[in-house]
């Protein structure tokens, strides 16, 4: 696993596949349950992460859920807790994997973004999650983990309109013959203009289409395949 550094004390981390064959939609560790995957293999790599865990089934909603058991909510794709030790998780295959804290606080959140949600501010609307939890966003830092390059995300124009509508136009790049987009930049500005420092806001680790031997890829794989998954938890109580 890619493990990411927010605070000590914090799990926060991002899987790799650790597979034999890339080209295969599903070799390697995937606990992501709605994408075809053999329901014993996925059992399988979620043994690995223990039993307090929450594994959402996103639907890139803006959906953000405030968390304080293990379980499998439907229909969100944004998680926010203050529990200790409870494994908040998002999938990713070329979206942008989120997590923050306020370790000051003890909260913590876990969000999955892709263009869509990335459009309709859904880093925005889990940080003000955290507020209500108790977070200060001069206090909070944030991580994205693995998801697709600026390089190869290739848009047609009205998802180029969909960002400068949003008022994210900074993260589309004029390349031809289609535009492309900078997911990690649009979900900085959106964390910036939330109060979160520019100086803590992590980039991604890497790029999942450029790297499918280490990360899933939609853009490569297509959607029926695995998934990577980003995770943070606070430290439990002793």
């Amino acid at each position: 696993m890619t493990t990411i550094d927010l605070l000590p004390g914090l799990t926060a981390f991002s899987t790799l596949r650790g597979c034999t064959d890339p080209e295969a939609p599903y070799d390697g560790f995937n606990a992501c349950h709605y994408t075809g995957d053999s329901p014993l293999h996925v059992e399988a790599c979620r043994a690995a992460l223990g039993p307090d865990i929450v594994i959402p089934r996103q639907t890139h909603s803006l959906n953000v859920a405030y968390i304080d058991s293990p379980g499998m909510p439907e229909g969100v794709d944004a998680l926010v807790t203050t529990r200790p030790g409870l494994l908040l998780c998002v999938h990713t295959a070329d979206c942008v994997p989120l997590v923050m804290a306020d370790r000051e606080a003890g909260v913590i959140a876990a969000v999955h973004s892709g263009w869509r949600g990335t459009v309709g501010r859904i880093a925005a609307l889990a940080l003000r999650r955290m507020v209500i939890a108790g977070a200060d966003p001069r206090r909070v830092v944030a991580a994205m983990g693995p998801c697709i390059c600026p390089d190869c995300f290739e848009v047609g124009p009205e998802v180029a309109q969909a960002f400068r509508d949003a008022g994210l136009a900074e993260a589309i790049l004029p390349r031809e013959p289609r535009p492309h987009i900078d997911l990690p930049l649009a979900v900085r500005l959106t964390l910036m203009a939330e109060g979160v420092a520019d100086s803590a806001i992590a980039p991604p680790v890497g790029c999942s289409r450029c790297r499918p031997d280490l990360w899933f890829s939609a853009r490569r794989l297509g959607v029926n395949s695995g998934r990577t998954l980003t995770a943070i938890a606070l430290p439990s109580r002793p």
